[in-house]
């Protein structure tokens, strides 16, 4: 046999020859390729820092083009005013756009002449102290920075940015939850709640509840927040509780989103006819985490008439684990002369390297009538509930924004004002961390963090020079 102008006595041996030439030209093919690749680019430090920065200022610029005008729209009762009432507030959101832990801190980086010049040339304001804003917010009513806060939520619900995350096409998913953020060992002000240990010891604290839009993808946007407070002269009897919350807080909703379809998400303390009542009334969907001892008259029909339940099962997978959801609903189940849906999922989930295996349960109740094109949209969409807690509140305690440091001491009514400032901050830097332009940073290196990329910011505020920096227009007066 004649291959290539060589002779081969045995076909294997010639079979071996155009294996080992098959071979070869792939390695030299290879070798040409990566030979000819360019070096991949890697972010200077001061790079990812201008990336941010800029792109902080593009969500502002392009989400909310209003913003300042509307902070110098709020009260101002200063007699002396050496800064504008945009800039004052301005600074005061900064503080938490920049993840401070303190105002001590924040402080410490306005000594900085390069930070307090840098913020001025990317931003157009000028950086009071914070104590300077810190009177300011003593004074300024705590509905107005929420009044505010509603609007750019509603710019960003008119912009259509939430539209595809929506509910059956219809309803936007709203979570209910609250949380602490701060606690006292001695009287904070008139409004603190009380709790007693066995041992007789007193604590002090504040609770907020949080109505939240969030969605599968993580966001978890502040649409109205109340504080669960004490009146004056109320007694531990009479303390104010999340309940009651809830009815001050749906009224606020609607009263800024008059005309928002909603579905409320929430957990296993809200199944009662005060929350049905309000949503029937509102016009609302709701599905409502139903806990084993809720509803035990709605439980117990749901219980004779499971065997007739319709099913629908889902198989989902990906490297790592096999997972089955089985889900069962029913209709028209009666409770207190309204008719409801139950609805269960059962999740089994299956570690592909050790066999593992968990197993979930969740169930709810719901206003929306359930059929096979739907339960599972349903099942998952109260599943969301948990982005209130993890996207939202874990991420404002431990990720920067620092929700139970004591920004303010002494006011009840500053307190307030700081909380809806950081709420501001939190929807701006959701915008800013899911830019093309973030998500790039992100993806040049899988240990590069969100966290890392702030100190980077820090950092080049600090010590960069500020004439390197393009200029832009400065805060309106």
């Amino acid at each position: 046999m004649e291959a290539c102008g060589i002779f081969f006595i045995d076909t294997n041996i010639h079979v071996i020859y155009l294996i080992c030439k098959y071979i070869t030209c792939i390695l030299h093919t290879n070798c040409l390729f990566f030979t000819l690749r360019e070096p991949c680019k890697k972010t200077s430090s001061a790079d990812k820092a201008k990336i941010l920065l800029s792109s902080i200022r593009k969500v502002i610029n392009s989400r909310f083009p209003d913003l300042f005008d509307k902070f110098n729209d709020l009260t101002d009762r200063r007699k002396r005013k050496e800064y504008a009432m945009a800039e004052i507030i301005t600074g005061s959101l900064f503080m938490y756009i920049f993840k401070e832990t303190s105002r001590n801190a924040y402080n410490n980086n306005r000594r900085e002449e390069g930070f307090r010049e840098n913020v001025l040339n990317y931003f157009g304001f000028n950086l009071p102290h914070t104590d300077t804003s810190d009177d300011v917010l003593r004074e300024l009513p705590p509905g107005e920075l929420e009044a505010l806060k509603a609007h750019l939520a509603s710019g960003l619900i008119e912009q259509k940015f939430f539209r595809k995350f929506r509910f059956l096409n219809k309803s936007y998913l709203v979570a209910i939850d609250a949380t602490g953020i701060a606690s006292f060992d001695h009287k904070h002000c008139d409004h603190c709640l009380t709790k007693t240990s066995k041992s007789g010891v007193v604590t002090y604290f504040h609770y907020v509840l949080e109505a939240k839009l969030v969605t599968s993808t993580g966001l978890a946007i502040s649409l109205a927040s109340e504080f669960i407070e004490n009146q004056q002269d109320r007694d531990y009897e009479k303390q104010d509780c999340e309940q009651k919350a809830f009815v001050r807080l749906a009224a606020k909703i609607k009263k800024y989103f008059p005309r928002l379809p909603v579905c409320i998400l929430g957990d296993g303390l809200y199944p009662n006819n005060t929350v049905f009542d309000i949503c029937q009334k509102n016009n609302w969907q709701f599905i409502i985490t139903l806990k084993d001892g809720n509803l035990k008259t709605f439980q117990q029909e749901v219980a004779l008439l499971k065997a007739t339940s319709s099913k629908e099962n889902v198989y989902r997978a990906n490297k790592n684990t096999r997972t089955t959801l089985e889900y069962e609903y029913l209709n028209d189940i009666e409770y207190d002369r309204r008719y409801f849906s139950w609805v269960e999922c059962n999740e089994t989930v299956v570690n592909r390297k050790d066999k593992a295996t968990s197993h979930q349960r969740f169930t709810y109740i719901t206003n929306v009538t359930q059929n096979v094109q739907n339960i599972v949209r349903t099942a998952d969409s109260g599943r969301l509930r948990w982005k209130i807690e993890n996207e939202g509140f874990n991420s404002q305690k431990n990720r920067g924004y620092e929700l139970e440091h004591k920004f303010s001491r002494v006011s009840f009514i500053a307190m307030q004002n700081y909380y809806q400032l950081l709420q501001i901050a939190h929807i701006i830097n959701q915008l800013v961390e899911r830019s093309k332009q973030v998500v790039a940073l992100l993806a040049e290196h899988s240990k590069q963090t969100i966290v890392d990329l702030w100190r980077k910011m820090t950092a080049y505020l600090i010590f960069s020079h500020a004439q390197e920096n393009i200029l832009t227009p400065s805060l309106p007066d």
